[in-house]
């Protein structure tokens, strides 16, 4: 199972929960930044991408000595329209996330909780947590 497939994945994991696409929907994105035309404030247009969101993003991982699981670990950023908001997106994040698994993902697990990390460019409000998931590679 290549990396990829575990983003997709893993971003299926996060749809799957009803409490997070209850906060926001399909904004569920998988990659180093979010997609062009994302912003955190609605500004009417495409609702896809505006509003509350969840970035996830790998950072690699190591095969289990079975060869037959792999260890990923995963950034997520919590965008909200202010730090309140971001936070309570994170810990929704936690809640709905933690220890969770669903296909190949055997569970995920969240190993360092969020952290303000306000968006110099842009502004926005995140926060950022670290996140690893085993999964089964065959």
């Amino acid at each position: 199972m290549p990396f990829t497939d575990l983003d997709a994945a893993l971003r299926a994991l996060a749809l799957s929960r009803p409490g997070l696409t209850a906060a926001v929907g399909t904004r569920v994105f998988v990659g180093a930044d979010p997609p062009t035309g994302y912003g955190v404030t609605p500004v009417g247009g495409n609702p896809l991408f505006t509003g509350p969101a969840v970035l996830l993003s790998g950072r690699g991982g190591r095969p289990n000595s079975t060869s037959v699981l792999v260890a990923a670990t995963y950034l997520a950023r919590c965008y909200g329209v202010d730090q309140a908001a971001a936070r309570a997106l994170d810990a929704l994040l936690l809640a709905e996330l933690h220890d969770r698994a669903r296909g190949r993902i055997r569970v995920l697990r969240c190993q360092v909780i969020g952290q303000h990390t306000p968006e110099t460019d842009t502004r926005w409000h995140t926060y950022l947590s670290t996140w690893e998931l085993t999964a089964v590679l065959r």
